[in-house]
C-alpha cells in the first residue's frame, strides 16, 4: 500500500511537470507576434513621411513662374528711339526710349534693369542708373518692354546741361542677368539715324514696362 500511494505521488510529479513543459512554447509562439506588430508600424510610418517630400517637390517646380527663362541679349529685338521735345510741358517727360521685343518663339522673362552705356570712343561715358528693383516683366513671343531714358540735353534743359561731352549714335545694350551685350543704333521717330547728345554721364530709366 505504501509503495502504491508513492508511485502515485509520482506518476502526478511527472504529470504536473509535463503540463508546464508543454505550456510554455505557445507562450514563445504567441511573443512573436506581439513582437511583428510595432515592426509592421514602422514599416508604414516612413511611408507616411514620404507624401510631405512629395508635396514640397510639386510646389517648388509649379510656383512663381520660375520655370519661364530669363531673357537673353541675343533673342530680344532692340529699338532706341530718340524722342523729339513735345513742348506740351509734361512734367519730366522722357528724352529716348529703349525697347526690347522678344523675338524668341517661348515667353521669357525681363528681371531688372538693363546695362546701357553710350560711349564717344574711348573718352567720355554716360550710363544707365535705374533705382530700385524692378518687378520682373514676362515678355510673350512678339511683345516688348518699354524703358523711358531721361538724361540732361544740349538745349540748356537738366541740372548738367554745360557738361554735354557725349554724342552718339548707338549705345551698348545688355539684358539683366546677361553677360553678352548688342550695338544698338540710335533712330528718331520715323525710324531713321540719329544722335543722342547726352550731358552729364547719367542716363535715367525707367522700370521696364509692357506693352
Amino acid at each position: 500500500m505504501t509503495v502504491s500511494v508513492s508511485a502515485l505521488l509520482a506518476g502526478l510529479g511527472l504529470t504536473a511537470c509535463s503540463s508546464s513543459s508543454t505550456t510554455s512554447p505557445p507562450k514563445a509562439d504567441g511573443a512573436a507576434p506581439a513582437s511583428a506588430a510595432p515592426i509592421a508600424g514602422q514599416s508604414a510610418a516612413p511611408a507616411k513621411a514620404t507624401a510631405p517630400v512629395s508635396g514640397v517637390t510639386t510646389e517648388s517646380t509649379g510656383s512663381g513662374g520660375s520655370q519661364t527663362a530669363k531673357c537673353r541679349t541675343q533673342h530680344l529685338r532692340w529699338t532706341l528711339t530718340r524722342l523729339a521735345d513735345s513742348g506740351t510741358g509734361a512734367k519730366d517727360p522722357a528724352n529716348a526710349e529703349l525697347v526690347a521685343v522678344n523675338s524668341g518663339s517661348d515667353s521669357c522673362t525681363l528681371a531688372g534693369y538693363p546695362k546701357l552705356a553710350f560711349h564717344v570712343g574711348k573718352g567720355p561715358e554716360a550710363l544707365g542708373v535705374g533705382k530700385g528693383s524692378p518687378a520682373p516683366v514676362t515678355l510673350g513671343a512678339g511683345k516688348k518692354a518699354v524703358i523711358a531714358l531721361r538724361y540732361s540735353e544740349l538745349n540748356g534743359k537738366g541740372p548738367d546741361s554745360g557738361n554735354c561731352q557725349v554724342t552718339a549714335s548707338a549705345a551698348d545694350v545688355t539684358a539683366p542677368g546677361d553677360s553678352t551685350g548688342v550695338r544698338v543704333p540710335v533712330v528718331d521717330q520715323n525710324g531713321k539715324p540719329a544722335e543722342i547728345t547726352i550731358c552729364g554721364d547719367e542716363v535715367r530709366m525707367s522700370a521696364p514696362v509692357a506693352r
